[in-house]
């Protein structure tokens, strides 16, 4: 299923991240630390951190830059040993939230700005929920596309409880009690401006979106949402 590759992807780019390696394989030249000269010719003014009364940084008995804090612990990243004893954070499938992208439509479509990503039918949505589970994944979130004529300026559909976002939450609980489903808190897929908020003489009405937003967040929780997460945007 293409969330296992997702996984993967995912734990791969992260260790890469931490890897000391440059990319195409080349090792760093030398450095030297005492960073001394190296913005000299410089066409513009350029920052010394090691200047000053109060200064960012300072100079060791070496004359390197160097930060005045406590010893560096290296030791305890020293090996990959010592590093899983020690290490406070694991990434696994049950710290994923996977994002379902869902229509009213009978059958599954794909979405070409998403490659490898598809709008989900709800029966296929809640299927998908399953082969989730099956890989340790139990956290969702809805993103919904609402057909057009539903859509006004105020976003009423947003709070409608028997809305596609309200009906998803509802068939996902009752299959998978024990999921956690999170619902998105935003007025654009219900806004008939394309804007997060509502519109009036080409300004948003913050005041008025929040209304319309806690309508929203609340009519979710009434559904079963376990978390409601704003990520409405609106520009004053």
């Amino acid at each position: 299923m293409k969330l296992t590759l997702a996984i993967a992807a995912a734990l791969i780019g992260s260790a890469n991240a931490f890897s000391a390696v440059a990319p195409n394989g080349n090792a760093a030249a030398a450095v030297d630390h005492s960073l001394k000269g190296i913005d000299d010719g410089a066409a513009h003014d350029v920052f010394d951190p090691t200047a000053g009364d109060n200064a960012a940084l300072t100079r060791n008995n070496k004359d390197d830059v160097w930060v005045p804090q406590r010893a560096r612990p290296r030791r305890n990243r020293k090996s990959a040993a010592v590093r899983a004893m020690l290490r406070e954070n694991i990434v696994t499938p049950a710290n994923f939230i996977y994002p379902l992208f869902i229509h009213e439509e009978d059958f599954n479509t794909a979405i070409p700005s998403m490659p490898g990503c598809e709008r989900h039918s709800l029966d296929s949505m809640v299927r998908e929920v399953g082969e989730s589970y099956d890989l340790g994944v139990k956290t969702f979130v809805l993103f919904p596309k609402v057909p057009d004529e539903l859509k006004t300026n105020l976003g009423v559909e947003a709070y409608n409880p028997d809305g596609i976002v309200h009906r998803a939450i509802r068939m996902i609980k009752e299959k998978y009690p024990d999921s956690v489903v999170c619902t998105d808190v935003a007025l654009d897929p219900y806004s008939d401006q394309g804007h997060d908020g509502v519109v009036e003489d080409g300004k948003i009405l913050n005041d008025v979106t929040i209304n319309q937003l806690c309508k929203q967040a609340v009519s979710q929780a009434r559904a079963g949402a376990d978390v409601v997460a704003p990520s409405d945007m609106m520009v004053s």
